[in-house]
């Protein structure tokens, strides 16, 4: 291999990176064809057309200045050493971001997404996703491994080849102006305005344009970037007048104009009712048979509880992880695309907590997960939303007869019986929180007695034997908390962090119902048969309405600011739920869905009016826009 002169082997070098972004992307497409069929023939091209302005973005910022480096009419320049070890590190560079892309590729399958800041808020779960990789994703780790070292040796061979003609001349100096002024240009993806950002990369207003021509290094490195994203679509009073008529009830009270968002219940009788919390791990509605009638068998136990409590049939995840869900039930708070993570510097704009509310009113308040201490962070979260105790698997004997070791900390039996023994010493009254982990991926089979499936710790029949075992445990813990003198007097919710995102086959068939927003669809069930009689509830509600909710129930009158109303509270007229997808955002009220990637509305679902689209970009601005100005909550 030889090449004419410098200029041609950079050249070279650039498409062939090229080349190497196209060839994941294909894969991408071919691997999520179903995924991408609302997309049409023209759409489609189109969408890969747009592809090549994000590749482009990508190259020119990563490689520019080995360009010039590599361009300088100097004589050095042409050394060969000097070329290889550059031409190297440019390998290195696209080998990484093709690895990561490919990692991105697989990530979709779980969320029908692209990665976006999940990577800078992994803290200590490094080693979960590096396990993950090895056991559900081991052929695709080495094969992307191989690829990872096949390219840099490419590089090496490309940059270590033969340049035939050596000369330079000064008159080179006038190329490099015009090399600078298309580096920018490729870097910014436009002349004019802010430069080329997510947003700009759908070539149709279809969710699936945009994934097609995205990629997740794109999105990472480009998607928390919060000037990029316009969040004042609407003007801040016009948006707050819409919210707040969205939010009217006879029963809330708005306290300081100053703080427009921030509001109490008025004539309230606090009632001192326990609440217990428990969030289930990746457990979509259509897996319960009292919600979907899909006739899976694997949640009598909560089944039941659904027809002897309130089952909430539209209730939606505000977020696609564990992290923002937690965030939301917390502090009622959608976290805007852009900001800071709860925990990473959303608590810097001063949020409700409903562990600190709950420890003003006398209230014990404990937390605990079944992962290790630190993952997902749910240590640090507890602690800023104020409660009091918090335990992990670390802190959990290994109690039961399960076989073999979870994959996440302790198995879920392990923290049900732990948690019955710390409710059985505290004080009353109390708010406890419990996150369970044994349906996330991969699927580890806690013993045969709970295989209702062939096991698998990859597909839909794994994921519902640890569904089985998980509402098992529920079902123990709940035998126990009967036995307890504080049973009568106790509310027990439990719902979902997010839905299963995993790319899983049907083992039944079933005529599914079409659920709006299907991706956030979650259960949520309120028990608490001495307080509340039995009644299926259709409104639409997500986890930002659960800390409105808790206030509502126990008659606490504590300032609050949220953009939710409470679930109990017959005097709203208008009910919503507001979603983070990625780096957009969606709402639906029950009848239509509207999706915004902050430049244009999506494809939407059922009945889409433009009164739905203010609402969406109200919500949005006067949630950024208050936050920002820290005019969320009075300090006082």
């Amino acid at each position: 291999m030889n090449f004419k002169n410098r200029y041609t082997q950079v050249i070279s070098a650039t498409l062939f990176s090229f080349f190497l972004f196209l060839v994941v992307r294909l894969y991408f497409y071919f691997s999520y064809q179903e995924y991408f069929s609302n997309l049409t023939l023209l759409e489609t091209f189109q969408s890969f057309l747009m592809s090549f302005r994000v590749d482009a973005a990508i190259i020119f910022t990563f490689t520019s200045l080995l360009w010039l480096a590599l361009l300088l009419p100097f004589k050095f320049t042409t050394n060969k050493i000097y070329r290889t070890v550059l031409g190297t590190l440019w390998g290195i560079i696209i080998a990484s971001i093709v690895f990561f892309n490919i990692g991105d590729s697989l990530y979709f399958g779980f969320v029908n997404r692209h990665i976006s800041n999940e990577l800078s808020v992994i803290g200590n779960d490094v080693g979960i996703l590096v396990d993950m990789a090895i056991d559900y994703f081991l052929y695709q780790a080495i094969f992307s491994a191989v690829i990872f070292f096949s390219i840099i040796y490419l590089f090496y061979k490309l940059f270590s080849a033969t340049i035939l003609n050596k000369n330079v001349s000064t008159k080179e100096w006038l190329y490099i102006p015009l090399i600078i002024i298309i580096a920018f240009i490729g870097i910014r993806g436009k002349v004019n305005g802010i430069s080329f950002g997510i947003s700009d990369a759908f070539a149709v207003n279809k969710v699936a344009s945009g994934n097609l021509a995205l990629n997740g290094f794109f999105c990472y490195y480009r998607g928390g970037n919060r000037q990029d994203i316009n969040h004042a679509a609407i003007g801040i009073d016009d948006a707050l007048k819409t919210v707040k008529n969205e939010l009217s009830s006879d029963k809330i009270k708005y306290v300081k104009n100053d703080f427009p968002l921030m509001r109490h219940y008025k004539n309230s009788a606090q009632k001192n009712y326990n609440v217990v919390i428990i969030l289930i791990e990746s457990l979509s509605a259509q897996y319960l048979d009292a919600i979907s009638h899909n006739k899976y068998g694997v949640t009598p136990t909560l089944d039941k509880m659904a027809k002897e409590g309130l089952v909430f049939t539209n209730f939606y995840a505000n977020g696609q992880r564990s992290l923002e869900g937690i965030t939301s039930i917390f502090t009622g708070i959608t976290q805007p695309v852009g900001f800071e993570s709860l925990g990473e510097g959303l608590e810097l704009y001063n949020p409700s907590y409903l562990g600190k509310i709950a420890k003003e009113n006398g209230y014990a308040t404990l937390s605990m997960q079944s992962s290790d201490r630190g993952s997902f962070r749910v240590d640090k979260l507890s602690k800023l939303a104020g409660f009091e105790d918090y335990y992990g698997a670390e802190d959990m004997p290994s109690s039961g007869v399960e076989a073999g070791k979870p994959h996440f900390g302790q198995w879920d039996g392990n923290m049900f019986r732990f948690l019955s023994s710390k409710l059985h010493t505290i004080k009353e009254p109390f708010i406890s929180f419990a996150f369970t982990a044994s349906t996330h991926v991969p699927y580890y089979s806690p013993g045969e007695q709970w295989e209702k499936y062939p096991h698998s710790t990859k597909t839909e029949k794994g994921f519902l034997n640890t569904v089985n075992y998980v509402d098992t445990q529920i079902n123990e813990f709940m035998e126990r908390s009967k036995k307890e003198p504080w049973f009568d007097n106790t509310i027990f919710i439990f719902t979902a962090d997010h839905c299963n995102h995993t790319k899983l086959k049907d083992i039944i068939k079933t005529d599914k119902k079409e659920v709006l927003l299907s991706e956030f669809h979650i259960p949520l069930i309120v028990y608490a048969p001495k307080i509340f009689e039995a009644k299926k509830i259709d409104i639409v509600g997500s986890h930002d309405d659960i800390p409105m909710s808790i206030l509502d129930i126990l008659g606490l009158d504590n300032n609050f600011a949220s953009i939710s109303q409470s679930l109990f509270d017959e005097s709203v007229k208008s009910r919503f739920a507001f979603v983070k997808m990625g780096n957009s955002i969606a709402l639906t009220d029950g009848k239509g869905a509207v999706h915004y990637n902050f430049k244009n509305f999506l494809d939407g679902e059922g009945n889409s009016s433009k009164n739905l689209e203010d609402l969406l970009l109200s919500i949005d601005t006067v949630q950024s826009a208050l936050l920002k100005q820290s005019k969320w909550m009075s300090q006082n």
